[in-house]
């Protein structure tokens, strides 16, 4: 996981051998019509991708108005597996948990019995931006859906929904959980910390100390210009605009102390 987390999904969701498949229309259309009940019973959102054409359908609950979001924002099916109409509003530190959970729920439906992956479902909490700024908490949930064929996975389905106000968010985990024995798989923190190179690590502990591009490269021995590169690659990997929020972020991500990173 040394590479940014959403290309990493990306490769795993897109491999060759699916994007050689496609999905029934009949199944399609089955799974379409329960994303939409589901969109309107919980006035949630609800993204329905298909891996093989690399194509979603997205159905809006009542929620899509407190979110303010745009008629713009709210096509019906968009021409990717990534919902990012939403996804950039969620907080980077969230959105990077997110993207591991899902990788880590990936890999270990992957090495499940076929007849026990569409058993699993991850589970994670955002922080949202709603209308005026406004941040809310909503629920996330993904599954895989069971299709015929060999490849796997084909269909995800994705589902957000509002989650109150008060809720204490340090009480909730993020979570992979198999809906029949109950089982439940908590965040592996320890691959997440691979989200970065060690020399990227590096950079941004030189970054800390307040260290300027030119300085870091003369301590580390590296051109001005690769450090530069280094920092683009951090603030993109954490999902943030700049380098005090990326220290900010991987800190509490990872429960660095002032001596480590």
């Amino acid at each position: 996981m040394r590479s940014d987390l959403k290309k990493t999904l990306n490769k795993n969701l897109a491999g060759k051998g699916l994007r050689n498949t496609s999905v029934d229309l009949s199944v399609l259309r089955y799974y379409k019509q329960y994303a939409k009940t589901y969109a309107d019973i919980h006035n949630g959102i609800v993204v329905l991708s298909d891996l093989t054409a690399n194509w979603s359908f997205t159905f809006m609950g009542e929620i899509a108005e407190r979110l303010h979001m745009s008629s713009a924002k709210r096509k019906l099916e968009i021409n990717s597996i990534w919902e990012d109409f939403l996804l950039e509003r969620v907080h980077p530190e969230d959105l990077a948990v997110k993207h591991a959970l899902e990788l880590q729920f990936l890999e270990l439906v992957k090495k499940t019995e076929p007849k026990e992956r569409f058993r699993y479902q991850a589970n994670s909490v955002l922080r949202v931006e709603g209308k005026d700024g406004q941040i809310m908490l909503m629920s996330h949930q993904i599954i895989y859906l069971d299709t015929p064929g060999q490849e796997f996975p084909q269909l995800a389905l994705c589902c957000y929904t509002l989650m109150p106000d008060r809720e204490d968010r340090q009480s909730q985990k993020n979570y992979i959980f198999n809906q029949v024995s109950g089982e439940v798989f908590p965040l592996d923190k320890e691959e997440m910390k691979d989200v970065m190179s060690v020399r990227e690590r590096e950079v941004l502990r030189c970054i800390r100390a307040g260290m300027s591009s030119k300085d870091i490269a003369e301590k580390l021995t590296l051109s001005v210009n690769t450090v530069n590169r280094h920092r683009q690659n951090i603030l993109q990997k954490l999902r943030v605009r700049n380098s005090h929020e990326a220290i900010s972020i991987y800190n509490k991500m990872y429960n660095q102390d002032d001596t480590s990173l």
